[in-house]
């Protein structure tokens, strides 16, 4: 694991659990969270149907060049379509949760720790492909689409790439932050999740959280586990 990578995340969960506790959500800002995260979910689903499958910054000194630059799809207005989408994602939580100050320090410390990111992700896309990179950068913009276009166009949609990209766990976890925003906000107006006409609804929406998250987590761990066992008998002939 590489920590300096990884290190966003402990920033992201405590981030996360503060906008829970600190939530005033109302059936209103609900919808027009769920809708921004909506549109900010679609834009990644689209990016990843691009990237998903190919390895497009991945480089190391013992290899060559690896897949290609995708500047097609979302790619051909900005350079960083994913990071945006989730930018959107987290924009419609905050929005969910109706508290204008937790809401924009969270989006401070989002832009922030992904902007490092971003510029490293960066550097290491301009080592491999270099003129062709500065080309597409000057043509595109990192962040907010403009009338500005590259010259040439490579990439295209693929559901490999959707399903190469794991994109569906986001899903399963914004969808389940939205259903723990929505009873939070039942709890506190109602103070009773399961009685009343809603009752019904209410175990519906818990019952498909729990199933979300439970096959999230069963599959991550079979994936786990045969990572686990491949270090521990490797293939033949995949140590030479």
């Amino acid at each position: 694991m590489n920590l300096p990578r990884k290190a966003r995340f402990f920033w992201v969960y405590p981030l996360a659990v503060w906008l829970f506790v600190t939530a005033d959500a109302s059936e209103a800002s609900l919808r027009l969270g769920a809708a921004f995260a909506l549109l900010g979910e679609a834009l990644r689903l689209w990016a990843n149907s691009y990237v998903g499958h190919r390895k497009v910054n991945a480089t190391s000194q013992a290899q060559p060049k690896i897949g290609h630059l995708i500047t097609a799809g979302p790619y051909t207005y900005v350079r960083n379509p994913l990071y945006v989408g989730t930018f959107i994602i987290s924009l419609g939580f905050c929005v969910a949760v109706r508290n204008i100050w937790v809401a924009a320090g969270g989006l401070v410390v989002l832009a922030v720790i992904y902007r490092g990111k971003v510029q490293e992700e960066e550097e290491v896309i301009q080592q491999e492909w270099g003129d062709e990179f500065h080309a597409y950068r000057q043509a595109v913009p990192r962040w907010f689409p403009t009338f500005r276009r590259p010259a040439h166009r490579y990439g295209a949609w693929s559901w490999q790439g959707i399903k190469a990209s794991k994109e569906f766990k986001t899903v399963i976890w914004v969808t389940a932050g939205f259903l723990a925003l929505y009873f939070q906000k039942e709890w506190r107006q109602e103070h009773a999740l399961f009685a009343g006409p809603e009752g019904t609804a209410h175990v519906a929406l818990l019952l498909l959280g729990s199933v979300l998250i439970a096959s999230d987590l069963f599959f991550e761990g079979l994936r786990l586990l045969r990572r686990s066992r491949s270090k521990t008998h490797p293939t033949p002939g995949a140590a030479a």
